[in-house]
């Protein structure tokens, strides 16, 4: 472009933004008549010039009747150019001419030079620092030095709603790789205004996006239409052309740096100065502060732009914790439209100034409502922060950091942007390219006029209220759990945060019933699927307005028609792995349902098995594997418009999951990610969708066409338009779905829920009397019979599901999808993991019917018996009792609207009226008919001639349908062809999936996407053979845009130009034309394309795979060419001469080409003016292939080995098998699993060598890696990585075995058990495999009742960040030491690693932790700041005890302990032997909280020496935790005798012996008293199992029994998970506790006998026990389920016993207290309390504890404790800021209450 030209431009850039969009636009005036195409040229426009000096344009050829001999030229108009035709004086006016004229108008290249740059502002910045400026400065702030992590460091940051999700998910990988992180299994999380965890303000905000009407743009690909450069300030009169306009700030993009909002701020350049205004308010205002405040700055805001004021910026610096910052969004808005009012928008630039923006849809959101420019100061400075603290893996200076960050958010906002079309900043910005969702109108009106919010919703006193809240939880720092930063899990499920659709126990429960056809179970996962609905969705809102008049169920239509309705989402061969992917598609097949192949294709041998064909195949922009054969294969074409989870983007797939198999069926390159391009190529308008839809109607005519859309505001008009288009099934998205890998912003900010838009669909097609037409299909997070029920009232006719399937067939939620590491196989293509898959087809048939059986009873409850009745009822629907009062702001009449009643007696029934293609009118019909006996085979080939023109569209498709459906993917046999000879103006799609075999000749032109998805058939296209003489066909267009979009296969020769898009996404065929237009083998990804004259800008762009070669004679290609992806070489490879040679001598035989036969005639010279195109990905896949076959040579002389003895595993595991896998693929060395714990003994082999381990001092895997604990290395690596892999640490290591020291030592002392010193060593090792999973199933109900936040302190340990590691650990648990010790890690038993593995190490993580902890001194007393004067007694001084004591000590209140021993301490000090647990890790804690404030006073029993009264009365509160003391007796005959005991009693009096030595000789006191202890030299019986049984084992063998033997009358558990015990159940397997094996190793034999019951206990003649009568039962199951027990004949044993423990349980808690205050108890004799409450029937009482719930564990009496201190807290004061399950806290304890006042705690 020359230098005028792009003044003209630039200049009048100042004034108007371009103008995006797909349109060709015709204009006249009587006297001019011309036509300018839009910037991406994507309509087309096509011209003729004759020699009688007419021009015929339009958007197709074939219009006019011109002769050949007439024609002078044959033009299409270029993107962005204009062409004009002046009548008068008979002139055609080419682009160039034509602003050649209007450039020279004005003097535009001097008027330019009045820009104003950044540049210009620091050269003219006086500097307000010492320091030199910088723009890339990154700034270190102040920080709390007392605080515990990156969270607490900075208070601003949660004060802002920062959380550590959105540090690690979002802010470190845009700093590390500038790109968006990419996450996967779509959204599930709570809509904002349904949201208990204060949302901001733009999580209300959801993107628009392009979809039919016009098309998103590809923003990387296509990038030179791209820009974000803006100017901004104040702005001239656009109608008065001046030197004026252009005297703004032009910004690159509009992120700006710390020192470049200084220098705004204080700039004085040419007059201009900035204006900041504060955008925080005094919390002493209220609530009703923030509207005050906003209009106070409104009202400032225009004072200063009157006062000239060219900058305003809007600032939150001043937040602290006296004052609230007011939302950015809100601010900027308000002020935006407020300036708009005022007629002042254009005199000045709003710059926003904010800690809140961090991610890319905030920043779009800010923009969207006109900022023009943001400083996000709190990423900067807390990256800063980061970097200070060393916790940013990689190096990186200041510079490099916030380039990176500032390359990411441009190419995420530039993404957004494109996703609506819309190509630059400037016509996005002040766009307000979003609806809302759930956002009141008054706040609509205020800060966001004309944006549609349908549902109305939260207004400024919510929103108002929860900035107080996160201020006050950021601020405050005393009085409760404050140990790290709120982090409520948005984006994974986090125990005690926020609600997810998918939570641990609806994924359970689902498969439980999925894998046992278990209508118990199917009902628990129903039930909690609508709890949690009820939480986050719009259809949780919604319950059923049941009828008067129910029907029977026999009346009510049968499951298996209602499951005919259903199908599986979209889900791609490659994001799911080939096992899941084909089990779907088998389980729906097998109930008449249907699959749906996604984007990904489908290897072609399933296409024939009808088991395993998937009956819906998906056509998307990628057109991955879309052949003739592809599509002929199917019942339903799905044209995917847009996906749920990125809609406006294409799919997604990282470049590790595209293996062999992938890259084969999508055609594509090993190894090469693929990114579907956005749907601009052939779907750009609903014009070309109705061509698509036509197209694969024609390709196959028994195929129903479907076309996806996403819901949105106004995607009921692009259905009409969709229906009108001839599509014959519509699917609606919702914003929630997705499971391959997308952006975050897209996952959680794009599209809407679906609930809005099929209702919006169903009533916009009846309006218009097209519902009879296309049936409607609800897409998104179904879940359960209300799902799809609330669907079909709603409008829908089927219903797509994905997730839940999915789930059904073992998937855990991990959202590892993109990572390539699913631990299950569900969805990945690793070998390994693959194998781990499970699930079985009759998993999805048994959800299937249990769903709708479901249905089947809400159906009889509403009164209808046929499933069509209830579609579109939305009468039968009503708002539910909301949540809470944000909730109840919400209103539905958008979504509940009936559409029969707005155009009553339309017929509605989906799909009853036919869609008309005409298809009998193809002249397919003809040629099929013609070339029949070739078809059959009866002959070996025809030849047809005809004419053809521009109503003949799709010609070829039904032809090659015909064959594929007999040949399949190969065509007509070899040497049987079908020759046509063609004359004329071929229509859109000419040749479009032409089959192998089939040769089309035209004579002639055609128009756009001829050869569209090729499959092996032959296309030459010449001029006509009378054209005009000195006709020149490289300098005119032969075919229109888009050719050969998806070819596969085949060849296509055109002897002319093509249009814009020339083989986009071509991966297999040979192509040859004498000139293209722009984004020439865009996407390319295979075969062969030769252009023989110019080509267009941006060649090659994406281009990963095949070959193109340009003739470049002028040398103008470099500069057009896209060389991201490819390397551009001289020819000089004998292979490419040869074949080259080849296709030019072919290329001219056949088409006549003038151009090829002068190249020829030149050969070889010419040879140095092709280029050839080489991607180098291509050129990496082609090395690759010749290593492997060199590699495979070398494997058959010698195979280098490297194994360890005696590492034992099957073939996957096996270390030698994958090492020799590895001599032949490239991948990684270190995807050995190799046993941490076993790796120490095991001589090492390497090259036929063996060395001993032992020579070499290597302990374990820790030496020979980098310990990041004691930072040592050794220089010898067992595995190829020289650090351990946290990635996929799962797969390559095992579980330590070494938790315990050796049992013949252990069993000799009393010290505890563990061996300390090996856990520590291997710690890394085993904290890398922790998966952090994305529903971690260690934090559920089935796991830490604590909600440990497991994943987060196991990767902290990984990266040696130990004292994080702690204060995570602290936030929920408050004796870490004792659950550390004590508990059976029900979280390890619920770990998804142990589905198919050894679960992760977790107790043992935890006990380090704090022992670490405690050995830093970091463990130290921590005082009240302040007292609240509330007194509160506690009854019991076990676990709950301890933990209630520490929680509201903490929290302010005077505790005291009263406690009826002789010591403190309950249960841990009495009833947990000291080998477990030594009782100086017990004082150690009591010394710290009686330090910390808490009065414990022991020997007082409540109830007896001291009445319960007297507490009530002297104390606040009184909390009962005396557990449950009472043991289960077993009253058979004998039981007076002397010598049988409760275990407890046995316990309790040797530990209370063991704690009596004191005297100066303590172990002789310790051998006296040894001799003297029950079980020495006794036959010792133990009746009962679990941990108290295994106790008393472990200690009578220490006390020198005889012989010891344990009886349990339940069977042996099996080795493995029965089928009634399914994961993440606690797993009831046969287990061998330290006891057992101790006895094992010193007796000889397991102690346990199991199927035995005692009938009596044998007296001696002297009352004491000497033996138990017994007999073996057995037990079976009814036919109800229930086991049941009978008594085996003949089997009565006498054992001999001198002493009897009875470990059989606890009953309840003593009575003293509960009789004295007559306290409530349940059935089970324990105290009562309300559901999730602690509160007694006493007024001031409360309990926890195993005296309110049983006999349980240690780790769930330390929750029930804080949880009981919290409600305790909450009513002494309130509120509270003690933390809930998972370490969450819901509101600050000075907060007035608002909405529920406190979460639910399940149990």
């Amino acid at each position: 472009m020359d230098a005028d030209k792009k003044a003209f431009y630039r200049y009048n850039s100042f004034a108007m933004e371009p103008w995006d969009g797909p349109a060709l636009l015709a204009f006249s005036d009587g006297r001019y008549t011309g036509a300018v195409l839009d910037r991406n040229g994507l309509r087309p426009s096509r011209y003729y010039l004759t020699s009688q000096n007419y021009l015929y344009m339009a958007s197709e050829v074939g219009v006019c009747t011109a002769k050949p001999e007439d024609i002078v030229q044959k033009g299409r108009l270029k993107p962005g150019r204009m062409l004009l035709v002046d009548t008068e004086l008979k002139l055609f006016k080419t682009d160039v001419e034509i602003k050649k004229e209007i450039v020279s108008l004005r003097p535009v290249q001097q008027w330019v030079q009045n820009q104003i740059t950044l540049e210009d502002l620091y050269a003219n910045h006086d500097s307000v620092t010492s320091t030199e400026l910088n723009p890339n400065t990154l700034s270190k702030t102040a920080v709390d030095t007392k605080a515990t992590g990156i969270m607490e460091w900075d208070r601003r940051l949660p004060c802002f709603g920062w959380t550590v999700e959105t540090i690690n998910l979002l802010i470190a990988p845009m700093i590390k790789t500038k790109k968006e992180a990419l996450g996967s299994m779509g959204n599930d999380a709570p809509l904002a205004c349904l949201s208990r965890f204060t949302p901001l303000i733009y999580d209300y905000f959801k993107q628009l996006f392009a979809q039919v009407t016009n098309p998103p743009i590809d923003p990387f690909r296509e990038k030179i239409v791209m820009s974000l450069a803006c100017p901004i300030g104040p702005a001239g009169n656009m109608l008065e052309p001046n030197a004026d306009w252009t005297k703004r700030l032009i910004l690159d993009q509009p992120i700006l740096s710390l020192s470049d909002m200084e220098v705004i701020k204080a700039t004085q350049y040419k007059g201009w100065k900035a204006k900041v205004i504060d955008i925080t308010f005094p919390r002493s205002a209220g609530v009703s502060g923030l509207v005050t405040r906003l209009d106070a700055v409104c009202l400032e805001a225009a004072k200063a732009v009157r006062n000239g004021f060219s900058f305003i910026i809007l600032s939150d610096r001043n937040v602290n914790s006296n004052r609230v910052p007011i939302s950015a969004a809100l601010a900027q808005g308000s002020v935006h439209h407020h300036l708009i009012n005022e007629k002042l928008r254009m005199s000045t630039a709003l710059v926003v100034e904010t800690g809140e923006v961090r991610e890319v849809h905030q920043l779009c959101v800010l923009l969207g409502y006109g900022a023009d420019a943001i400083c996000p100061y709190l990423v900067y400075e807390s990256v800063g922060l980061v970097i200070s603290l060393g916790l940013l893996d990689t190096p990186m200076t200041e510079g490099e950091i916030f380039e990176n960050y500032r390359s990411a958010c441009a190419r995420g906002i530039s993404k957004v942007m494109a996703k609506m079309g819309i190509s630059t900043l400037q016509s996005y910005k002040g766009a307000q390219i979003f609806e809302a969702v759930g956002l009141g109108q008054e706040v609509i009106d205020k800060c966001f006029t004309g944006t549609a919010s349908r549902l109305g919703g939260t207004n400024f006193e919510v929103l108002g209220y929860e900035a107080f809240v996160r201020q006050s939880l950021a601020y405050e720092s005393s009085g409760g759990d404050f140990y790290i930063a709120n982090n409520p899990g948005s984006f994974y499920w986090r125990s005690g945060g926020e609600q997810h659709v998918n939570d641990p126990n609806a994924i359970a429960d689902l498969q439980d019933a999925s894998k046992m056809n278990n209508k118990h179970a199917y009902t628990k996962y129903s039930d909690g699927t609508d709890k949690n609905a009820r939480a986050c969705t719009l259809r949780g809102q919604l319950e059923f307005v049941f009828s008067k008049e129910p029907v029977t169920l026999e009346e009510v239509e049968d499951a298996a028609s209602i499951v005919k309705r259903f199908a599986t989402g979209a889900m791609s061969f490659g994001s799911l792995s080939y096992e899941s992917h084909s089990t779907l598609a088998q389980a729906m097949n097998k109930i008449g349902a249907k699959s749906n192949s996604g984007e990904g294709g489908e290897s072609p041998e399933r296409y024939t098995d009808k088991e395993i064909c998937s009956s819906i195949k998906q056509i998307a922009s990628g057109r991955f594997g879309v052949t003739s054969s592809y599509i002929a294969h199917c019942d339903d074409l799905q044209i995917k418009m847009a996906q749920g989870a990125k809609p406006g983007e294409g799919g997604e797939l990282p470049g590790y999951k595209v293996t062999k198999d992938i890259a084969e069926n999508r055609h594509s390159i090993i190894g090469v990610g693929l990114i579907s391009p956005p749907p601009h190529h052939d779907i750009y308008s609903i014009e070309d969708l109705a061509q698509l839809i036509y197209d694969l109607k024609s390709a196959n005519p028994k195929a129903r066409i479907s076309v996806k859309l996403v819901s949105e505001v106004g995607v009921g008009v692009v259905a009409a338009g969709v229906a009108k288009g001839k599509s014959e099934h519509i699917t609606i998205s919702g914003h929630d779905g997705g499971t391959g890998a997308s952006s975050w912003t897209g996952v959680k900010h794009a599209g809407l829920p679906w609930e809005l838009g099929v209702a919006e669909t169903h009533q916009t097609l009846v309006l218009n009397d097209l519902r009879s037409r296309v049936v409607i299909q609800a897409d998104g997070q179904l879940r359960n019979g209300k799902d799809v029920v609330i669907a079909a009232l709603l409008g829908a006719d089927e219903f797509a599901f994905s997730t839940a399937p999915l789930i059904a067939l073992g998937c855990t939620m991990m959202r590892k999808c993109h990572l390539n590491t699913c631990p299950v196989g569900v969805a990945t293509q690793d070998p390994v993991l693959r194998k781990k898959f499970a699930g079985k087809p009759e998993y999805v048939v048994n959800f299937f019917f249990l769903l709708a059986e479901e249905i089947r009873e809400i159906m009889a409850k509403l009164g209808f018996k046929n499933f069509q009745d209830m579609i579109g009822r939305s009468d039968k629907l009503t708002a539910t009792v909301p949540l809470h009062d944000k909730a109840a702001l919400l209103e539905y009449e958008p979504i509940l609207t009936c559409a029969n009643k707005l155009r009553p007696g339309i017929n509605i029934v989906g799909g009853s009226v036919p869609q008309d293609f005409n298809l009998e009118t193809r002249i397919d019909n003809d040629v099929i008919k013609k070339a029949h006996s070739v078809i059959e085979g009866h002959s070996k080939e025809c030849h047809i001639e005809m004419a053809i023109t521009n109503i003949d569209r799709t010609f070829g498709a039904t032809l090659s349908y015909e064959i594929s459906m007999k040949y399949g993917e190969l065509g007509l046999p070899p040497g049987s062809s079908i020759n046509i000879k063609l004359v004329g103006s071929a229509g859109q799609a000419f040749c479009a999936f032409l089959a192998q075999g089939v040769h089309v000749e035209l004579e002639g032109d055609a128009n756009d996407y001829v050869g569209k998805g090729l499959s092996g058939g032959e296309i030459v296209v010449y001029p006509p053979k009378n054209s005009r003489p000195g006709y020149d066909t490289e300098k005119n267009i032969i075919v229109g845009n888009v050719c050969l979009y998806g070819a596969t296969s085949g060849k296509a020769f055109f002897r002319g130009q093509t249009a814009e898009r020339f083989c986009v996404r071509n991966s297999g065929a040979t192509a040859i034309s004498e000139g293209c237009g722009d984004h020439g083998c865009e996407y390319m990804t295979g075969g062969i394309a030769v252009v023989l004259s110019l080509t267009g800008r941006n060649f090659a762009a994406g281009m990963s795979g095949g070959l193109a070669f340009v003739y470049d004679i002028a040398k103008e290609f470099e500069p057009k060419c896209n060389v991201e992806t490819v390397d551009l070489e001289s020819v000089t490879e004998e292979e490419d001469m040869t074949l080259l040679f080849d296709l030019l001598t072919e290329f001219k035989a056949k088409t006549g080409s003038e151009v090829a036969e002068k190249i020829l005639s030149q050969w070889p010279a010419s040879l140095t003016n092709f280029v050839k195109v080489f991607p180098r990905e291509y050129r990496r896949a082609l090395d690759d292939q010749k290593k492997e076959a060199e590699q495979l040579k070398e494997l058959e002389a010698t195979t280098p080995t490297f194994t360890i003895e005696g590492v034992a595993g099957d073939d996957e595991d096996n270390v030698e098998d994958k090492n020799a896998q590895l001599a032949v693929e490239s991948h990684e060395v270190h995807e050995d699993i190799v046993n941490v714990s076993d790796i120490s003994q095991k001589p090492l082999k390497l090259e036929n060598r063996t060395l001993s381990t032992g020579s070499l001092n290597i302990e374990d895997l820790e030496d020979v890696v980098k310990d990041q604990l004691h930072g040592r290395r050794e220089s010898v690596n067992l595995i190829a990585s020289d650090k351990v892999d946290k990635v996929r640490g799962f797969v390559r290591y095992r579980r330590s075995k070494n938790a315990y020291r050796k049992a013949e030592n252990r069993s000799k002392d009393w010290k505890e058990i563990f061996d300390h010193k090996a856990i520590r060593r291997g710690l890394q090792v085993q904290a890398a495999r922790c998966m952090d999973c994305g529903v971690p199933f260690c934090q559920s109900n089935n796991g830490c009742p604590l909600g440990n936040i497991i994943p987060k302190w196991n990767d902290l340990v990984f990266h040696g960040n130990w004292k994080e590691a702690l204060y995570q650990l602290l936030q929920t648990n408050n004796f870490p030491e004792f659950t550390g010790r004590v508990c059976p890690a029900p979280c390890e038993g619920a770990c998804v690693l142990g589905i198919n593995n050894d679960p992760v190490t977790i107790k043992n993580i935890e006990n380090n932790i704090i022992e670490h902890a405690w050995n830093q001194g970091w463990i130290k007393p921590e005082l009240p700041s302040h007292r609240t004067g509330k007194r509160v007694a506690i009854v019991g001084s076990g676990p709950a005890g301890l933990a209630a004591a520490a929680q509201l000590n903490k929290a302010g209140h005077l505790v005291t302990v009263y406690e009826r021993a002789d010591r403190i301490g309950g249960l841990l000090r009495y009833g947990i032997p000291s080998m477990k647990l030594e009782r100086e890790i017990l004082d150690r804690r009591l010394k710290l909280m009686e330090e910390e404030g808490i009065t414990f006073k022991a020997g007082v029993e409540v109830g007896v020496t001291l009445p319960a009264t007297d507490l009530i009365n002297e104390y606040d509160a009184v909390l009962l935790t005396c557990g449950a003391t009472w043991p289960r007796d077993l009253p058979i005959p004998g039981r007076n005798l002397n010598g049988i005991h409760f275990a407890m009693n046995f316990l309790r009096t040797w530990q209370s012996k063991q704690m009596t030595l004191n005297g100066k000789d303590k172990q002789t006191e310790f051998d006296e008293a040894l001799m003297q202890s029950m079980a020495k030299g006794k036959d010792v019986v133990v009746i009962g199992g679990g941990d108290t049984g295994n106790d008393c084992i472990g200690t009578s063998l220490r006390q020198g029994a005889k012989s010891i033997t344990s009886f349990e009358i339940l069977p042996e558990s099996p080795p493995g998970r029965a089928d009634d015990n399914p994961w993440p159940t606690w797993p009831k397997i046969m287990r061998v506790d330290y006891g057992h094996e101790e006895v094992a190793v010193k007796m000889g034999k397991d102690p346990r006998h199991y199927c035995i019951m005692s009938k009596e206990f044998v007296d001696d003649g002297n009352g004491n026990v000497c033996g138990v009568k017994t007999v073996k039962v057995d037990w079976k199951k009814d036919k109800t389920g229930r086991w049941n027990m009978t008594v085996l004949p003949d089997t009565d044993e006498l054992y001999k016993c001198d002493l009897v423990l009875l470990a059989m349980g606890f009953l309840g808690p003593e009575k003293s207290v509960v009789k004295e205050l007559s306290i409530d108890c349940d059935p089970r004799s324990n105290m009562k309390t309300p559901p999730n409450k602690y509160n007694t029937s006493v007024p001031k009482v409360y309990a926890a504890g195993d005296c309110r719930r049983g006999q349980s564990l240690v780790v769930w009496a330390i929750t029930e404790g804080r949880q009981a201190a919290r409600q305790i807290d909450l009513d002494l004061t309130g509120s509270t800021s003690l933390a809930g399950p998972g370490g969450i806290r819901l509101a600050p304890k000075y907060m007035r209450h608002y909405g529920q006042q406190d979460a639910k705690i399940e149990e």
